[in-house]
């Protein structure tokens, strides 16, 4: 026990508070016997359990083939980082069987999270978060098997509200808003069975690949 602690701090430095943090989240996704559960009715789903063990992004020994991540040429199955120069922590990945799974959290280099999202089998799940630098909040979603489902949310950097969404499997459903960033609404219209009714401020988009949208 003594030499895998002295191992964290030989790697991680100053910032394994931060890393231990985030792995106490993951183990108490991992363990927890409840799921998500989207509003739309979708069975919940919870992540499998990922190894506890870590590897630098830059090993050589890893490589990837389209969404799969391999390490000696076979799927990996772990936790995977990377530090700012000044060895902060910059992100943690984790992986199940070459795919991502659980939980993934990013930094800016002032210690600010940048975002917060969840994997199961390679697709999004669940709820997805992001902050702009300061920390105001950038983006909030629901997701269920890589598609919109539920409130969608974006922010301007200056914490100005720009849109307010609703999702149903992957499609535009209800209530639609969109602001400009002095804060005149740009766009206040609904979607029912696919029609639009309302004042339009874009184009009807049905988007199911959010990783086309959001990266």
């Amino acid at each position: 026990m003594e030499r895998q602690e002295q191992l964290v701090n030989n790697i991680f430095g100053p910032v394994w508070e931060n890393l231990i943090k985030a792995l106490m989240i993951f183990l108490m996704i991992a363990i927890s016997a409840c799921g998500y559960s989207s509003k739309e009715g979708h069975p919940a789903k919870k992540p499998g359990r990922v190894p506890v063990r870590f590897f630098r992004a830059t090993d050589p020994g890893f490589s990837k083939n389209q969404d799969t991540v391999f390490y000696n040429a076979r799927p990996f199955s772990g936790l995977v980082y990377d530090n700012y120069p000044n060895r902060d922590t910059a992100f943690i990945l984790s992986y199940l069987n070459g795919l991502q799974e659980g939980i993934t959290r990013k930094w800016y280099p002032s210690k600010q999270l940048m975002e917060e999202r969840l994997y199961i089998n390679g697709r999004k799940e669940g709820v997805h978060k992001g902050w702009w630098p300061d920390g105001k909040p950038k983006f909030f979603f629901e997701v269920s098997d890589d598609e919109y489902t539920g409130l969608f949310k974006e922010w301007y950097k200056t914490g100005q509200i720009a849109k307010i969404f609703h999702y149903k499997n992957g499609q535009e459903q209800g209530s639609e808003k969109m602001w400009w960033q002095d804060g005149k609404i740009r766009a206040n219209y609904v979607i029912i069975n696919g029609e639009k009714f309302g004042l339009s401020g874009q184009k009807l988009c049905i988007n199911k690949n959010l990783k086309q949208e959001i990266k």
